[in-house]
């Protein structure tokens, strides 16, 4: 009997497939096993640790129906303070992008969207042009096209621990806003005018802002529960804003007014969901500064610094490999392309844009939804970047950029997956 158990065990022992070499080796096998069988709960990563990306998906899809839902009950329920940074309204618009985010990021991760990543990643460009074109306003309004340079350089740290990334902007309106009173007080329509409402209001608008965000790396798993929900990042956002508007009511000198927006306390997390998959949500306390200047006044008379609505972004991005492996022909690629698309809400009514419908007017922020493409040669460390978005609030306005990606100042190469 004892010598028919051992034959047994040894003709199993020969016929078992041999264990993998290395983890990276078992974390392919895994990865391959679930792309046949798709399975739901199966890890997806190619290397390192187990990863179950459907399970992350409706893990954010719960806890951003949840959130939102109590949010919007407590709205309803409890009432609100009229104004448009009421905490449970940014909870409302941020669940909303979550739950968004991970039904779409499901789709794609059933059509192979789930596959490893790309290190050349679209991020910010290191130099950049936007244009933004708004939906046109009433008869006889003029709503003018905007223009602004970007600047956003990387340095990241040592051993992949994270980066810090400097961002800024200078722009403006390209020509004069004009507004009209919307009551009509003529019967004929005025000299130089299609319509009967006189210009009520012009101006002309500069916007100045500059921060900087530092994303940290967290060790993963950070608890047991989430040992395959994927990584995550703590982030810190400091940022200073300036809208400077110079008015003219129709008086015989104009009148200026800056308005100043402090964010030092934004704070936030990333978790990426699966290789090419992230949630991105910031917030925290906004200190507002009105200065003005009376028609002849020289210089700006300072307001002080007031404690404004919450400010608050949430993000949720998806990467497109375009360019991902050898070619068919075996010939060596002249390019490597990424794209990006982002959708995200943004709770600030800085810009005097909000997402209004029916009797919920001043609330909501705006939402926005980007498409990026970058373009680096083989071989070449400086990239080209280029893309187009949409925002929503105040009605729909269309936006394209183009920029430069120069190499990131780094204390070694580049971390495995990069940052955003």
């Amino acid at each position: 009997m004892h010598a028919v158990l051992l034959s047994l065990t040894v003709a199993v022992t020969a016929t078992r497939a041999p264990e993998p070499a290395n983890e990276s080796e078992d974390a392919g096998a895994r990865h391959r096993v679930c792309h046949e069988k798709r399975q739901f709960s199966c890890c997806t990563s190619q290397q390192g640790p187990c990863v179950r990306t459907s399970m992350a998906r409706l893990t954010l899809l719960g806890v951003g129906a949840a959130v939102g839902g109590v949010a919007a009950t407590m709205l309803f329920a409890l009432g609100d303070r009229s104004n448009a940074g009421d905490p449970a309204t940014f909870f409302v618009g941020g669940g909303a992008i979550a739950g968004a985010g991970a039904l779409f990021g499901s789709l794609i991760g059933r059509l192979g969207g789930d596959a490893p990543g790309d290190d050349d990643r679209v991020r910010p460009s290191t130099l950049g042009v936007d244009y933004s074109v708004p939906q046109p306003g009433a008869l006889d309004e003029t709503n003018p096209h905007q223009m602004r340079m970007t600047f956003a350089p990387n340095f990241f740290f040592r051993n992949g621990g994270g980066r810090i990334r400097v961002f800024g902007h200078v722009g403006g309106t390209l020509w004069q806003e004009r507004q009209v009173d919307p009551r009509p007080q003529f019967q004929q329509p005025i000299e130089g005018q299609l319509g009967t409402a006189p210009v009520a209001l012009r101006e002309r608008r500069l916007s100045i802002g500059v921060g900087a965000d530092l994303a940290v790396n967290l060790p993963y798993p950070v608890f047991a529960r989430s040992s395959f929900l994927g990584a995550s990042e703590l982030r810190y956002k400091p940022e200073f804003q300036i809208r400077r508007e110079t008015l003219d009511p129709g008086l015989p000198s104009q009148r200026v007014i800056e308005r100043t927006m402090m964010l030092p306390l934004t704070v936030g997390a990333r978790w990426r969901l699966s290789e090419r998959q992230r949630f991105t949500v910031y917030f925290g306390p906004r200190l507002d500064t009105i200065s003005f200047a009376e028609p002849g006044q020289e210089g700006l008379e300072r307001g002080g610094a007031q404690i404004g609505p919450l400010y608050g972004e949430a993000w949720y991005d998806v990467d497109f490999p375009m360019t991902r492996g050898e070619r068919r022909d075996g010939a060596v690629r002249r390019a490597n392309v990424n794209s990006q698309l982002s959708m995200g809400y943004v709770h600030s009514r800085f810009d005097g844009r909000g997402l209004n419908f029916g009797p919920v007017v001043g609330f909501l922020g705006p939402v926005h939804v980007r498409w990026a493409t970058r373009v680096r040669p083989t071989d070449w460390p400086v990239a080209l970047q280029f893309g187009a978005g949409a925002t929503i609030g105040n009605g729909l306005s269309a936006a394209a950029n183009v920029g430069v990606v120069l190499p990131d100042l780094t204390e070694r190469e580049r971390p495995t997956g990069g940052q955003r």
